[in-house]
């Protein structure tokens, strides 16, 4: 008779609830597009009373945080999935992620958490949040050299709305750019020329001058190519960013662009310049790699000779030859648009990498000058973006037109 009555109870509440009636859950209606968080039996204790510390669906979030109980895809730490219908992030709100967060930065911020803004990544958030507080973002930013420990010139570092005449965003209206020299284009301020006149006698003082550790098992040059002239990363600058992944999410994926002097003069030589994106993640890495993410189909870290090196007029040397397939047109303007035949890039790149949902994870955007302090380059970084399908293993290519 007891377990009548219990029953009773809790049938009774079920039927508040489904009526608006003591439970304020944000997917619980007809016109939901998820699945439903309707209050069932099994929701209360032996008391017949709701359970608000339940985790019915085992995604780290209690009833009382989630609004969607029933699907652990849905909760507070996801990220809001683009024209799936759902409020996948618990916000009251379909689709309504923050986006656009780049207008009015100014292109000479110190600020890191400028340049997280700058490439796509609006959220942020705490490593001690708890409960529905405890949501995906950028926990902590910065800018500094591969070591950890230097800091690159502020030149070094800067956020544009246009590279060129021909590069603009790809997300919102800004882009980061990190150089070996300066990240700067004609006519603003800090501009230097990124191919230098080495052979002038005396030649120039050196663009920078911090000589800093490389990242483990760095540096090295692409298969075929001179081993690097030095051991160490100099003229480095690095965009540090420790970010809490969203709980739905298996894979990011980032927009890139390299440009450099060193074509073709310096092409498979010991001082070629590397740029890489470093990932410490609890998804399996190659470990060939070195935590790098970023590379052509042969493993090669991207530089002068990767596979990519499209942007530049026909060439070859030490044994390359570059077809050079998408003219000299994204150049104008960089400043890397310089003498003849010199100066190249890569165009726009997409590297996608899986994560662990829910993780914490570091990515570290990474340029630096190998064995001396002269010819410069820089990488252009836009369109960070969640993945919920997730990728076979880290790869780059072109991004869709």
């Amino acid at each position: 008779m007891r377990r009548r009555r219990i029953l009773a109870a809790a049938l009774a509440v079920v039927g508040l609830a489904a009526c608006g009636a003591g439970v304020d859950k944000a997917q619980n209606g007809p016109a939901d597009a998820g699945p439903s968080d309707a209050v069932l039996a099994g929701d209360f204790d032996v008391a017949g009373q709701l359970d608000p510390n339940a985790d019915n669906d085992g995604d780290g979030y209690v009833y009382a945080d989630d609004c969607n109980d029933r699907d652990p895809l849905v909760n507070p730490g996801a990220y809001d999935v683009p024209g799936d219908g759902v409020d996948n992030d618990c916000s009251g709100g379909i689709d309504d992620a923050p986006t656009k967060c780049d207008v009015g930065l100014a292109l000479t911020s110190g600020d890191a958490l400028d340049f997280a803004k700058a490439i796509g990544l609006c959220q942020t958030t705490y490593a001690a949040a708890t409960g529905k507080n405890k949501r995906w973002g950028v926990i902590s930013a910065a800018l500094k050299t591969t070591d950890g420990v230097g800091a690159p010139m502020p030149k070094q570092h800067g956020i544009e709305t246009a590279w060129g005449a021909v590069i603009r965003p790809h997300e919102g209206s800004a882009m980061a750019v990190l150089s070996t020299g300066s990240a700067r284009t004609p006519g603003q301020s800090d501009y230097q020329k990124p191919l230098d006149d080495v052979h002038a006698s005396p030649p120039p003082p050196p663009s920078t001058s911090n000589e800093n550790a490389p990242p483990p098992g760095w540096p090295k040059n692409s298969a075929g190519c001179p081993a690097p002239a030095s051991n160490t990363a100099n003229d480095s600058v690095v965009l540090s960013l420790t970010i809490r992944v969203p709980t739905n999410a298996k894979a990011f994926s980032y927009d890139f662009d390299f440009f450099t002097s060193e074509y073709i003069d310096y092409v498979c030589s010991p001082w070629n310049d590397s740029y890489v994106a470093i990932l410490t993640s609890k998804a399996p890495l190659d470990p060939s790699h070195a935590g790098n993410v970023s590379f052509d189909a042969l493993g090669n870290p991207i530089n002068v000779n990767s596979g990519f090196f499209e942007v530049c007029s026909p060439g070859a040397k030490n044994g390359k030859t570059f077809a050079c397939g998408l003219g000299t047109a994204e150049l104008i303007g960089t400043g890397y648009s310089g003498d003849g035949a010199q100066d190249g890039a890569t165009s726009w790149l997409r590297t996608t990498a899986n994560v662990a949902p829910g993780e914490t994870m570091t990515l570290q955007f990474m340029i630096w000058n190998t064995g001396d302090h002269w010819i410069q380059s820089a990488v252009v970084l836009d369109d960070f973006a969640w993945d919920a399908q997730g990728s076979t293993a880290p790869v780059t290519g072109r991004p869709p037109s």
